[in-house]
């Protein structure tokens, strides 16, 4: 039997090229520094204006992050300044690292004719290049969960002991780094339960106990601590969609399904709900394989989310929070894709290449975006242009957390609409800086209508779903 050298080189290329692909994806959008969100914007002044002790209390803006990550963004700031590319260096890491461990772990879980998909849908997926340009924790929460399955699928099968011990030592870090950390290891616990029961040694059952009282006592101390100082009807006013509804209980089998459709979807957007379908084989592939523990591994940190949506506690769904499942959901994925084109090809020889359409959207979407990246509302070049155009005693009104970021340096003269003494201060001019994402005409009469009675716009400028306006006294001018 001879093999076809081009075919065997193809194959030992394609791995790295993805890679090479996800990375350049990344760097990409990392490096061309999109304009800040106004989400975003808050908690980068949680950075920049609060202490280190000050962060593990209540944030200002309804914000909310983990303990650690906020320090880790802060020390960024005092140790190289505060140019947005180094508040937003760790996120881009992280989902750089993710990727990079995704390799060995597909290597390690899956067949070789799958490993391909995992990283494809991974390195290319929509959200994932859009967190890793931002001051977010959502990527450093991917990163976790990549980590973990990491350790899961590389550790030494015959030293529980210490896989076990190793856990315990990273257990408090993951939790204060990441909050879903503590859905990844609530996973874990459930997936090593097998392996623990099968040694029948006490002192195994200890050092398991002892990860499990870790693993309890570090969330307990957040959940009590900075997360609840956190936490307030503000912030979670924005999941209600995320939450199943109570008064409809027997919508809530398809609530379920709809709503693990979405953690697909914002995984692998914009279309990663059509993987459904392979992860059902996946799951399957894995359980009758007998691999259920790392199924378990895979499926119950998603599943722990669901259960602690139940009860509002945490947004399940299409949200930004559930891409710390990402890894292991791209593994689940891609362990049905053999087993699911091989199906397909039975029942037609040309069947396949729609599932492999399907299965390639997020790579063809990744680079659309490099021609046309996301709509995000300018309101970087839009906050350069006052700061280029403007007197020094102008006094400059925005209405986005994201100029306060921006013109931050312009206090007192700089106000955002929400502060209690936000008016132009008698000046005879003033600059407005509004954003809406609403057209153009509908801007401008939103932001004409936030100007003193009887003034006039004296310049104006515009920029993607941002309007600029210099307004001033007829009187004077």
């Amino acid at each position: 039997m001879t093999t076809d050298p081009t075919a065997a080189s193809s194959r030992r290329w394609l791995l790295p090229a993805i890679v090479l692909l996800g990375l350049a994806l990344r760097g990409y959008h990392y490096l061309r520094c999109p304009s800040v969100w106004h989400d975003e914007a808050a908690l980068l002044m949680n950075v920049l204006e609060r202490t280190y002790t000050e962060q593990l209390g209540p944030l200002i803006w309804h914000e909310a992050a983990p303990p650690l990550f906020l320090w880790a963004e802060r020390t960024m700031y005092l140790a190289f300044g505060d140019h947005l590319q180094v508040l937003r260096l760790l996120p881009f890491l992280a989902s750089c690292g993710a990727l990079l461990l995704l390799v060995p772990v597909s290597r390690r879980l899956l067949p070789a004719a799958a490993v391909p998909w995992a990283v494809l849908i991974f390195a290319c997926g929509d959200k994932m290049a859009w967190h890793a340009c931002e001051a977010k924790p959502y990527a450093v929460d991917a990163f976790v969960g990549a980590c973990l399955l990491y350790l899961v699928a590389t550790g030494d099968r015959h030293s529980l002991h210490r896989q076990l011990l190793l856990f315990t030592l990273l257990a408090p870090v993951m939790i204060f780094l990441s909050f879903p950390a503590v859905f990844l290891l609530g996973g874990l616990l459930v997936a090593l339960l097998p392996a623990v029961r099968g040694e029948r040694r006490r002192e195994t059952w200890l050092r398991y106990g002892l990860l499990a009282v870790v693993v309890f006592v570090s969330f307990a101390v957040l959940a009590l601590g900075p997360a609840r100082a956190q936490r307030d009807g503000e912030m979670m006013s924005c999941w209600t969609n995320f939450f199943p509804d109570w008064s409809r209980p027997a919508w809530l089998p398809f609530w379920v399904a709809m709503a693990t459709c979405e953690v697909l979807r914002y995984c692998f957007s914009p279309y990663g709900q059509l993987f459904i379908g392979f992860a059902i084989v996946g799951g399957v592939v894995f359980w009758r394989g007998g691999r259920r523990s790392l199924l378990a591994f895979l499926v119950v940190p998603v599943l722990l989310a669901l259960a602690a949506s139940c009860v509002r506690r945490y947004p399940y769904g299409g949200a930004r929070v559930m891409l710390y499942g990402s890894a292991g959901l791209a593994v689940l994925v891609a362990a049905g894709v053999p087993a699911s084109l091989a199906w397909l090809r039975r029942r037609h020889r040309l069947a396949p290449v729609l599932a492999i359409v399907i299965l390639a959207l997020p790579g063809l979407h990744s680079l659309q975006l490099l021609v046309e990246p996301w709509k995000r509302a300018e309101t970087g070049p839009a906050s350069a242009y006052v700061l280029e155009h403007r007197r020094p005693d102008d006094p400059v009104l925005a209405n986005d957390w994201a100029h306060v970021y921006y013109l931050r340096r312009l206090r007192p003269l700089f106000q955002h609409f929400d502060d209690p003494d936000c008016s132009c201060r008698g000046s005879p001019r003033a600059w407005i800086v509004f954003t809406a994402q609403v057209p153009e005409p509908e801007r401008l009469r939103e932001a004409e209508a936030t100007m003193p009675p009887g003034w006039r716009v004296l310049e104006r400028a515009e920029f993607q779903f941002t309007t600029v306006l210099l307004a001033g006294d007829p009187k004077v001018h």
